[in-house]
């Protein structure tokens, strides 16, 4: 049986005006979760693997590939019309530190650890502004609160339980709807990072 499901559906593009074209799908949204699983969509773009991104009530809103060397990975995420929206890059030299494109060529920010060995994420719009700061619960790192000013306002975490989901490796990250949606592909960079650093 094949890692596809006919019956999904893709979420309807909002009719928002902002200016990251491709991202007016996370405008009314509170969270996004990556799935390892594949559409039929991921060879028509020519990649055989990557995930596909839904929301909490398992619509498709984006599809994902990833390309991984030593210490280094390249994630470029599309819309269901094959249009690239999102650059999630890891630098070579960089330790822990993603920089994010919202799309290809226009910089929105990045996300670094807090020293090597730290459980803490600082996430950074393009003027270098900390937006939020994100830190594990517990000496694990399963589970990260996103804080803005000490305030919980969001999660990372590890296996969603959203029923469409349940059944396929996933992670995820919930953020406030009225966050400014730069900031919201930033975040979901901290996502693909800190997935890739522990899950």
């Amino acid at each position: 049986m094949k890692d596809t499901d006919k019956t999904e559906k893709w979420m309807s593009c909002p009719k928002n005006d902002i200016e990251y074209p491709g991202l007016a799908y996370v405008c009314p949204l509170s969270e996004l979760i990556v799935a390892k699983k594949l559409d039929a969509l991921h060879q028509v773009i020519g990649k055989k693997g990557g995930y596909t991104i839904f929301n909490n009530e398992g619509q498709k809103i984006f599809l994902a590939v990833e390309e991984k060397t030593y210490r280094r990975f390249l994630v470029k995420i599309f819309n269901h019309y094959g249009n690239e929206v999102i650059e999630i890059k890891k630098p070579k030299l960089c330790l822990n530190e993603v920089h994010v494109w919202a799309p290809p060529g226009n910089f929105v920010g990045y996300v670094k650890q807090s020293g090597l060995w730290a459980n803490t994420f600082l996430v950074k719009n393009k003027c270098k502004e900390v937006v939020v700061k994100i830190k594990a619960q517990g000496c694990k790192g399963s589970v990260y609160d996103v804080l803005s000013r000490d305030e919980l306002v969001g999660n990372i975490r590890k296996q969603w339980n959203v029923e469409a989901l349940i059944k396929y490796k996933n992670f995820g990250v919930s953020f406030p709807v009225e966050m400014e949606v730069g900031d919201k592909a930033v975040l979901l960079g901290a996502c693909f990072l800190i997935g890739y650093l522990k899950y």
